[in-house]
């Protein structure tokens, strides 16, 4: 009874502390390496801090960001940290666990509140701000000291002949800090070891070249060694190709090119880091633990040694990495091979002796074959009668086993031909093929429909049988009958047929209709239907369950303006009276598009020439020739249409050049002889000059412009403007160029700062030629142009005059190339047409409205962004 009670004591404290565990909290960990998730240790560091959460126990979702130090400015550090706060502030973070330098300074100079508002907890640390690390409670970790002595002193161990030391940095924080360091622990150095020489090189100020000739050629790095105070990626490349062996205060460097790096172990480090973070989220203050120096080891590449030739027993104190499994196990190996051996031995003799029994129980079945002979003869000729069909036979019983497969079903399954004995019987179904139907086996529910129902059923149709032993497959058709004998059903018939060449020519043949777009078709006159193609009827919109169409379905497909001329055509062939005829017409198809097509037809004859037995022919789309036709008559037209523009253009262009030409050259030729003449009528003179001066450089501007448009060369270069600023500009180059009583006025919305990503230089273009417009038809009163925000995402600038106004059929024509509203003004009339071309690329358009006598207002409606 006791016993009972202490069983169930047990299972409900059991209970408990499950209900416990599983409400156990998971914390958020933001995890920070300094560099990329391509260094050789970053598995391991994430492992490592893995590990340390559950050695204390402790639930945690750790999410990892690379800050790729080595890649980015130190402004772009920042930025991207910012980025991971505001991340990390929104997972609701717990604790941030750095790693490396770079990591925790960027962290608490990036600007953000989130390292000073939880824990953090770093590691891996080369150079610590001591000062910044004493005023924040929230901060503990782990440091890892560098010490060049140690490392030139194993340098010194384990290459004694070599007395240059190359010390190769850049101009990163680490790098030059790390050179200082170096450089201190290198003069004490050299009072002990006086022999050494020192190169220093710096990759941001010396050339790739001198590095790389210096390091890695045999002829200069003979007999020298490299220290690195931080590595990199270039250090990296370097390091693999380099003759002399390379030696770093960093782990980062291991198994990357580096021969010895003094530094932690990545795993352990990151461990020793998840154990003290989980520490602290179980209520342990940062400041208790502070700064605690990770213990620091020399690490070799096994391969670097082999490189260099020296023996692992040299490689002392440290520990080897990357050592082929080989070296590493060697006593394991052997004792493997001795244990296969040794289990070969074994196995030899069970053969022995399992041979021997085999022997004995072949003298046995001899014996019973002599009795089962008469049966086996009986067999072999049911056998030789399902040998010869043709078509793959395989037999099974009620059990789903393999009683017989015929020859032609191992030629089709590629199978050997030894058909003097049963290889495949008592094998289940599905031990040779298998059948697929829409990519589900249903061998065996075939056979058990057959067997329970007993009925045949055939192979569904796009079934597929694949050989097991090679995984090929084919399709196949067949069907599956029944075995019965005194009416029971003791067995199943499987006949089958591999049909990939009928499927293959049909493809084929399928194909060539579809892609020629030519479909064979037949008619038969008794029942008066047509067949075609599926593809045919599919491309005309018939149903696909149909495989025939009448003559009257066809007819309702055709145009209407063509159905009476073909109807008779056809009406002739059926009488007999045309053997071959072509018939071209249009055909409404699927898509709803009348689409040209031709038939020929053949006609086969019957019993007598005049009772055709049927109708055979061909019919093709060819539509594509008409359109062809179609665009070459479009093309004529257009030529011919462009010979005319072409015509007035020239007509156009030798009256307008003309007339400014004249003004200029007469004006000039009254200035040869000023004496007779005014002060005031010269300067009339000149004005008169000027101004036809500025009315052939405009036309010549149109001209050109024009033909940018025409060519499609016009070029757009699209920024950010402010639209307020741009039409200021406008209004301080126009104001002086109105016409004496004519105001120039901008309306712009008080406050605006309008911004546009467009072409400012087309788009000024385009207010200057509307104002430029205005002014000519504008005696007295003003000119006002502006925006509006009427609708978002869209702004509307105007023109408005109050000149005279334009007619109702001169807004029609109004942005026409050459129409001009009024013949005796200056202008090609080109002005307007080349604004409305210029407004469509900025994906806008262009509106007038006007009435005779109160004036005229151009609107320009673009969207924000015209990209």
């Amino acid at each position: 009874m006791n016993r009972r009670r202490y069983y169930i004591f047990c299972f409900l404290l059991f209970t408990v502390f499950s209900q416990i565990a599983a409400t156990e909290r998971a914390y958020n960990i933001l995890f920070i390496q300094s560099y990329t998730n391509q260094t050789p240790w970053h598995s391991e560091l994430i492992r490592g801090l893995c590990d340390g959460f559950g050695e204390e126990k402790v639930k945690v979702n750790i999410v990892t960001e690379y800050l790729d130090a080595d890649y980015w400015a130190y402004p772009s550090e920042k930025v991207i940290m910012k980025r991971f706060c505001e991340r990390a502030r929104n997972r609701g973070t717990d604790i941030i666990v750095t790693v490396s330098d770079e990591a925790f300074h960027t962290l608490f100079n990036c600007g953000d509140s989130l390292p000073r508002q939880i824990p953090v907890v770093y590691y891996g640390m080369k150079y610590p701000d001591e000062a910044l690390i004493s005023t924040l409670p929230n901060v503990c970790g782990f440091t890892s000291n560098p010490d060049f002595s140690l490392l030139l002193e194993q340098a010194n161990k384990i290459f004694p002949n070599r007395t240059e030391v190359v010390c190769v940095n850049d101009n990163s924080f680490l790098s030059l800090k790390g050179k200082e360091d170096f450089m201190n622990e290198y003069g004490k150095f050299l009072r002990s070891h006086p022999e050494y020489k020192l190169l220093t090189y710096n990759v941001q100020t010396e050339t790739t070249s001198n590095i790389i000739s210096s390091i890695c050629y045999p002829r200069n790095s003979y007999g020298r060694i490299v220290i690195v105070p931080k590595w990199s990626p270039f250090m990296a490349f370097i390091g693999k190709n380099s003759k002399a062996p390379f030696f770093s205060c960093q782990s980062i460097a291991l198994t990357n090119g580096v021969f010895c790096a003094y530094d932690a172990d990545p795993y352990t480090s990151s461990r020793m880091a998840g154990v003290r973070a989980a520490k602290v989220l179980k209520g342990t203050p940062p400041e208790e633990f502070g700064m605690t120096e990770t213990p620091v080891d020399f690490h070799y590449d096994f391969k670097q040694l082999d490189f260099f030739h020296v023996e692992k027993e040299r490689a002392t104190p440290g520990v080897i990495l990357n050592q082929p499994y080989w070296e590493k196990y060697r006593f394991l190996f052997i004792l493997l091979y001795a244990s296969i051996l040794a289990l070969l031995v074994l196995v030899v003799v069970w053969l022995i002796r399992a041979n021997r029994r085999e022997a004995r129980r072949r003298m046995h079945a001899q014996t019973r074959l002599l009795v089962q002979s008469r049966l086996v003869a009986q067999r072999d000729e049911f056998d030789n009668i399902f040998h010869s069909i043709r078509d793959g036979v395989i037999t099974y019983d009620t059990d789903y086993r393999i009683h017989f497969t015929n020859r032609a079903l191992l030629e089709m399954l590629h199978l050997p031909l030894d058909v003097s004995v049963r290889p495949y019987e008592g094998l289940p179904a599905g031990s040779i093929f298998k059948i697929y139907t829409n990519g589900r086996e249903v061998l065996r529910e075939m056979l058990k429909e057959v067997i329970t129902k007993g009925k045949s059923v055939e192979i569904p149709a796009n079934s597929f049988m694949q050989e097991v032993h090679s995984g090929s497959y084919f399709p196949v058709s067949g069907e599956l009958v029944p075995i019965h004998s005194h009416g029971n059903i003791t067995g199943v018939a499987v006949s089958a047929h591999n049909i990939s060449d009928e499927e293959m020519q049909k493809r084929f043949f399928d194909l060539a209709v579809e892609e020629s777009s030519i479909y064979p078709w037949q008619y038969n006159i008794r029942t008066g239907l047509f067949t075609f193609p599926q593809g045919f009827l599919k491309r005309f919109g018939f149903e696909e369950s149909l495989t025939t169409v009448s003559r009257s379905e066809i007819e309702d497909k055709m145009h209407p303006e063509e159905v009476e001329d073909i109807r008779i055509m056809f009406d002739e062939a059926l009488a007999g009276k045309k053997q071959n005829a072509r018939m071209s017409f249009r055909q409404y198809n699927a898509d709803g598009k009348y689409e040209w097509w031709e038939y020929r037809t053949s006609v086969l004859n019957g019993l007598t020439t005049d009772v055709p037995y049927s109708i055979l022919g061909i019919c093709q789309s060819i539509q594509r020739y008409k359109s062809t036709e179609e665009e070459l008559t479009t093309a004529r037209d257009k030529a011919l249409q462009a010979d005319k523009l072409k015509s007035a253009f020239l007509a156009n262009m030798s009256h307008e050049i003309r007339t400014p030409l004249n003004a200029i050259v007469g004006f000039s030729d009254l200035l040869s002889d000023t004496s007779n003449f005014t002060e005031e009528e010269v300067a009339q003179f000149i004005a008169t000059i000027n101004k036809n001066c500025s009315l052939l450089l405009a036309l010549i501007n149109d001209i050109l412009d024009l033909s940018r448009i025409e060519s499609g060369t016009m070029d757009f270069q699209f920024a950010k403007h402010s639209l307020p600023l741009l039409l200021k500009n406008v209004h301080d180059s126009q104001r002086l160029n109105m016409p004496q009583g004519v105001e120039l006025l901008l309306d712009i919305p008080e406050g605006s700062k309008k911004y546009l990503v467009t072409d400012n230089v087309r788009l000024q273009q385009v207010v200057n030629n509307l104002i430029n417009n205005a002014a000519k038809f504008t005696s007295g009163g003003s000119i006002t142009f502006g925006y509006t925000e009427d609708e978002p995402g869209y702004v509307s600038l105007f023109v408005e005059d109050t000149g005279k106004g334009i007619s109702e059929e001169g807004l029609r024509h109004i942005f026409e190339r050459f129409y001009k509203v009024d013949s005796f003004t200056q202008g090609a009339g080109l002005g307007l047409s080349i604004c409305q071309t210029i407004v469509g690329r900025l994906r806008g358009n262009i509106s007038v409205t006007s009435e005779v006598g109160k004036g005229t207002r151009f609107t320009v409606r673009i969207p924000d962004t015209c990209e």
